[in-house]
């Protein structure tokens, strides 16, 4: 079975299963090595797809995007699935009915929210308004961390990858069918004179992305004097057609768009999240063409998980020269690695991977580099 609980000294050196060799500081979850996914893709396919069915059957999800050719076409996000009337999207939230399209995840959603004090854990807190007052006073009630405010935290329970390394997979388990629908109303009325961002997470909101700009369009018209900032945390891969509203919420409020970008290689990023990453790159240059119309506080901000042995300095440095061919000056954080899910036999992110990608990302030219997670770095070796 793929999905564990983690226990301490559960640890198992991965013993790639294409080329034989035995490869330190990994897991053997996914069973093939970096180097056989970038130079025997053919050979490694079959053990990677076994791997993601097995670790979605667990949860009832499709095993692959249904393409029925007479099926009803969802477009919100690079998958392009069709359905027929029995079957659900990749992401588990929308039937091939005409019902379902204009309702699930429109209208209504699988989601849940809560109260998160600021200054909070979060992929920008080292340069949003929230965490360090940038934009004080259009953006932000203080000059440095908004200290009595909440962030309204919403959890979109679904998604449209299939990361083997989520850290936030426990969606998975509550997010069903049986789970109850939230209303539009429900969250906007959840907004009170104490909260100075929304931000949508997950899982991820691209599933749900128009019930997502529904309630901020409803919660800013609520709330026309208060600082209400709209944030995204995604993997963006939504349609490109999603991308303008996302920006003009954000960009009109102080918000700010993170887009976690998981790997450089198409191989490597589809080993780790069951698809390419052809949308999510286009996607996010379309993205920074509007960076420079908000520079502080920064509109866009990339995110990569360093998954040990996978996402390492060679990664890191293809995508921050990607980012600096954009904008050298969006904010890169990097996020040590912590066990969960499909990947939990790993170790945490070594004090070496950290900074050779930290001088990575700084020697691509980005300005602007973090380290987020830095409790779970390891010791140096």
């Amino acid at each position: 079975m793929l999905i564990r609980n983690w226990q301490e000294g559960g640890r198992t050196d991965l013993i790639c299963l294409v080329c034989g060799r035995k490869a330190a500081n990994m897991g053997g979850g996914l069973g093939v090595c970096p180097e056989c996914i970038m130079a025997r893709w053919e050979e490694c396919l079959h053990r990677i797809e076994a791997v993601h069915a097995e670790s979605r059957q667990a949860f009832g999800l499709p095993l692959h995007p249904p393409s029925t050719p007479d099926g009803i076409l969802c477009n919100l996000c690079s998958h392009q699935c069709r359905m027929s009337p029995t079957e659900c999207g990749y992401c588990g939230i929308r039937r091939g009915t005409g019902a379902s399209l204009r309702r699930d995840g429109r209208s209504r959603a699988r989601v849940s929210h809560y109260y998160d004090p600021l200054p909070t854990n979060c992929v920008a807190d080292w340069v949003c308004p929230g965490g360090t007052g940038s934009g004080h006073p259009a953006y932000a009630h203080e000059r440095g961390p908004e200290v009595g405010f909440y962030n309204l935290a919403v959890f979109f329970e679904a998604c449209n990858f299939n990361c083997l390394f989520c850290q936030n997979w426990s969606f998975k388990k509550t997010g069903g069918p049986n789970r109850e629908w939230q209303t539009i109303e429900s969250l906007t009325g959840a907004v009170n004179n104490k909260t100075s961002c929304i931000c949508y997470f997950g899982g991820d909101p691209t599933p749900q992305i128009p019930f997502a700009i529904r309630v901020s369009q409803r919660a800013r018209e609520e709330n026309p004097d208060q600082i209400l900032r709209i944030c995204w945390e995604t993997n963006g891969s939504m349609h490109r057609a999603w991308l303008k509203q996302m920006v003009r919420l954000s960009l009109d409020s102080g918000g700010c768009i993170k887009v976690d970008l998981k790997a450089w290689n198409p191989h490597i990023h589809k080993a780790l999240c069951g698809c390419d990453n052809r949308q999510v790159l286009e996607n996010f240059s379309t993205l920074a063409k509007y960076a420079a119309l908000r520079p502080d506080p920064p509109l866009l901000i990339a995110s990569t998980l360093l998954v040990p042995g996978y996402v390492g300095e060679e990664e890191i440095g293809h995508l921050a020269s990607f980012i600096a061919r954009c904008n050298p000056d969006i904010p890169y954080a990097l996020l040590a690695f912590a066990p969960q899910f499909c990947m939990d036999d790993f170790p945490t992110s070594s004090f070496e991977q950290v900074e050779a990608c930290l001088e990575a990302a700084k020697q691509a030219g980005l300005q602007r580099v973090h380290l987020g997670n830095r409790h779970l770095v390891g010791a140096r070796g």
